[in-house]
């Protein structure tokens, strides 16, 4: 499905009246998880007394309740109620390999038992892994590693604005970058701005713009107007991990924009990385950015994972430990670069060379988006799905689609955010988990037989559909 098409449907889905659950079927799916998930609605009962909002996962699942894991393996996950639910969430994205994949986590323990998950100083996996991340992105001269995607996005910034002397950051409208104070601008929806920044200050975006997606003309018309611009940040598959999906000329667009302005590119690889493609956005768009932003994936769920790469002068300007002075951008992190994440994103890219593990997890998703186009025409509904490489995403209510612009999307965001909640209730109730009911994220355990399964159980919900 090309981007124009894609474009299409999302804007009859935008523009039309809003498919939903029939209200009874909607009831009985509620009754039916309040019956089968007891624990979990327990859990959460006590979690609401103790954490704020009761859940503090952004990937979970608000309706009725969250569910509480208790273990999870191959491409399923299990509830504390014993339900086992095919698992398309896959932490979010980084999980290629499969939940507990024996040989990697063979490695693990054996780092844990003869090496130490923590040292304070250099360990040799650092250079191992630092090494195995550039035979994959080889625009990664330099490598520094951080505790998740949101430090090595603060971290991008701040080198590119060291190393420029410039101050001003774009970012691609409805775009997620992690939660540091100047990136939690004009999140989800393109054109939200400031709609999300609670608690931050306005003049800390004093810095900071955004420009709508695949506008190339709204980006050219920002660097006529603010000139020193220090980086574009952009993720190379679109917002939302492609679920505004990008034009097909734009990354390279936006390429050439940025070196005819001496302006740094900042590809965010945080999903698109050994997920999009073994060589990530970069590789599967054909562009060579500047800086390239990494988070959960290069540790393959193990926590504590994040980096930064780039080209050498650039990233150089990184001040090394803790020494800082002139003209170095000042990072730091007592956990970073740990032996144990360390190991676990050598070994898993290991793995995943092994297996093919890329190659095999994106047939798996070429066959689920593709059945589920055939399912949403046997119905006839307005819903399509898409995929690039192992990420898939099923539009339904579209609420990333919408345009602020106009006076009648405004008033559609909670009705239609509220529709993917009743969407992802009615995918556990057919013991499947992805992530805010529509996307779905691919692994090498994800096999065509289970593919067909949660195929025949989309139809299902779909004729709940009035």
């Amino acid at each position: 499905m090309d981007y124009e098409e894609k474009k299409q449907k999302i804007e009859i889905i935008v523009n039309s009246e809003m498919k939903k659950i029939r209200t009874n079927e909607l009831k009985a799916i509620v009754e039916r998880i309040e019956r089968n998930h007891p624990k979990s609605n327990e859990i959460y009962k006590k979690m609401k007394e103790i954490i704020p909002g009761g859940v503090e996962h952004n990937l979970a699942f608000n309706f009725p309740f969250p569910l509480a894991s208790k273990r999870v393996y191959d491409c399923f996950m299990e509830t504390v109620d014993d339900v086992k639910l095919t698992d398309f969430l896959m932490c979010g994205g980084p999980i290629i390999l499969g939940h507990n994949y024996k040989p990697f986590i063979e490695k693990m323990i054996d780092v844990i038992q003869n090496v130490g998950p923590c040292h304070g100083i250099t360990n040799e996996y650092e250079l191992m892994a630092a090494e195995a991340l550039q035979r994959h992105f080889p625009s990664c001269e330099m490598v520094r590693w951080y505790q998740s995607g949101t430090e090595s996005a603060m971290a991008a910034i701040r080198v590119a604005r060291t190393f420029t002397k410039k101050k001003w950051i774009v970012k691609i409208g409805g775009s997620y970058h992690g939660w540091s104070d100047q990136l939690v601008y004009d999140l989800h929806i393109p054109g939200t701005k400031t709609l999300e920044s609670h608690g931050i200050p306005p003049s800390t975006f004093k810095w900071i713009e955004s420009v709508k997606p695949n506008d190339i003309e709204e980006l050219k018309a920002i660097f006529k107007e603010k000139r020193k611009i220090a980086a574009v940040i952009m993720e190379p598959m679109g917002g939302e991990s492609g679920a505004n999906p990008v034009r097909p000329e734009f990354n390279k667009e936006v390429e050439e924009l940025c070196h005819e302005n001496g302006t740094l590119l900042i590809f965010d690889e945080v999903v698109c990385a050994f997920r999009l493609s073994d060589g990530g956005g970069q590789k599967y768009y054909g562009v060579k950015p500047d800086i390239s932003v990494f988070g959960k994936i290069v540790g393959h769920g193990f926590p504590s994972a994040g980096a930064i790469g780039g080209r050498k002068d650039v990233v150089s300007v990184l001040a090394g430990g803790v020494a800082g002075g002139d003209k170095k951008a000042y990072t730091g992190g007592t956990i970073a670069a740990n032996p144990l994440t360390c190991a676990a994103a050598y070994n898993a890219i290991k793995l995943i060379e092994e297996t093919n593990a890329v190659e095999k997890a994106t047939k798996c998703a070429n066959r689920l988006s593709g059945g589920l186009n055939k399912v949403f025409q046997s119905h006839d509904l307005p819903w399509f799905s898409y995929n690039e490489g192992a990420a898939i995403h099923m539009h339904t209510s579209c609420v990333f689609g919408l345009d602020l612009k106009n006076p009648t999307h405004i008033g559609q965001i909670n009705e239609r955010k509220e529709f993917m909640g009743h969407l992802g209730a009615a995918l556990v109730d057919q013991e499947i988990i992805s992530v805010a009911g529509s996307r779905f994220y691919t692994c090498l355990q994800h096999s065509d037989e289970i593919i067909d399964s949660t195929i025949e159980k989309i139809d299902k919900i779909c004729k709940l559909v009035e």
